[in-house]
């Protein structure tokens, strides 16, 4: 979720600041604005969906290959293990006894030694499930995000129909600063940083993300002709 807030919010954002920075119009900042946001979210969210499925595909073959060596090549599989729990600290002893003691139950052994010879976790039985969950996920988040920079564009402008367009885009900044200050913050939960750090330096980012998208939309709005 923080991910594709973070995506979302950014890329809108970015859009906001070219449109502004290439003097657009407020209904074409909308257009675009809103169209490209439902596009990469729903392009986030069916890339997310397939790059978990094949991932998840690729760790089922992975297990039937190291059942097919369990199978077919025990003392080799459980050698391989013995040696890994011998490179961590256990005695070899004790590490044949506690191998050859998981080994007598094939299906829990050949999950432990995808967790301890290649890294990976088995995936649940449901995980297409799970999958489409995490790609639902990260199309709302993008969604959701992604729109509040463009909200002042669409609500202000009907309660405050005198402000001008530079107005309505510090609106946009102002929202969107809080925004990424907020989630920042929360990001500092699943990490080992202060939340004022994490705020300060996901702000600091996305503000650099948004200079460059202004400055290359003046700079493309200078090169194009003028009525």
């Amino acid at each position: 979720m923080i991910f594709g807030g973070l995506d979302g919010i950014l890329t809108s954002f970015a859009i906001v600041a070219g449109a502004a920075g290439g003097s657009l119009s407020t209904p074409v900042v909308l257009i675009l604005g809103f169209s490209n946001i439902f596009a990469d979210a729903l392009s986030m969210g069916v890339g997310e969906f397939l790059s978990s499925k094949a991932e998840n595909e690729w760790i089922l073959s992975e297990r039937e290959r190291e059942n097919w060596e369990m199978e077919n090549y025990p003392e080799g599989e459980i050698r391989e293990m013995v040696d890994i729990y011998v490179s961590r600290g256990m005695e070899r002893e004790d590490a044949e006894v506690v191998i050859n003691t998981m080994a007598k139950y094939q299906d829990f052994f050949v999950d432990v030694m995808m967790a301890e010879e290649l890294q990976l976790q088995v995936p649940d039985d449901d995980y297409k499930m799970e999958n489409f969950k995490e790609g639902v996920v990260m199309f709302c988040s993008f969604a959701t995000f992604g729109a509040f920079p463009l909200l002042g564009y669409a609500i202000i402008p009907a309660t405050f129909p005198d402000l001008g367009e530079e107005a309505l885009f510090t609106c946009a900044c102002i929202v969107t600063g809080i925004v990424l200050f907020f989630m920042g913050c929360v990001k500092s939960l699943f990490g080992t940083h202060h939340w004022v750090l994490c705020g300060m330096e996901t702000l600091l980012l996305g503000g650099a993300c948004a200079a460059v998208a202004y400055t290359i939309g003046q700079f493309v709005d200078g090169l194009l002709p003028t009525d």
